[in-house]
């Protein structure tokens, strides 16, 4: 009777073959299936632990350029803030510098109408001299001429208080 359709000698003689395959089989899942595996598990692993670790960097990156950008922002707050105080300082110091210069500016004027006020007073004081030693000298050749001593004399002090009078009088 033919077992799935083979003879009984045609069985038999595939029976070892058949008991060759499967120990093969058995031996190389063993040997090479088993190392396979592990080579594929360790690889997996390898991967998973790699991408946990871009995951991780990724993260850490991330954080990073928070940290910057905020550093970014602080570090234009505080530049806007200098620039601001230093603003503020030049305005102050303009300030202090148009100050000094106005004072000076007035010093200097003071100190020019002073120079003009005694000016005026001496130039007054010589006109005033000339006027009397020009009153006298014109006085004497006509008084030397024409009258006495005592006429003189009177002639003189009159001449002298009208002329003091006259000198001594504020300009208007």
């Amino acid at each position: 009777m033919p077992l799935f359709g083979l003879e009984l000698q045609t069985f038999i003689q595939m029976l070892p073959n058949s008991i060759n395959v499967i120990v093969l089989a058995v031996v190389m899942s063993k040997l090479l299936y088993n190392p396979v595996r592990k080579i594929l598990n360790d690889r997996a692993e390898r991967i998973a632990t790699q991408l946990a670790e871009a995951t991780e960097a990724q993260a850490a990156a991330a954080e990073l350029k928070a940290e910057y950008e905020e550093k970014l922002k602080a570090m234009g707050e505080e530049r806007a803030q200098i620039l601001e105080e230093a603003r503020q300082l030049a305005a102050e110091r303009r300030d202090q510098l148009l100050a000094t210069a106005k004072n000076e500016a007035s010093e200097i004027k003071e100190a020019a109408n002073k120079d003009i006020n005694s000016e005026r007073e001496r130039v007054k004081d010589e006109v005033y001299q000339a006027i009397v030693d020009i009153s006298t000298d014109m006085a004497a050749k006509l008084i030397n001429t024409t009258i006495d001593q005592n006429a003189h004399d009177k002639l003189f002090g009159e001449a002298m208080a009208a002329l003091e009078a006259t000198a001594f009088k504020q300009p208007a």
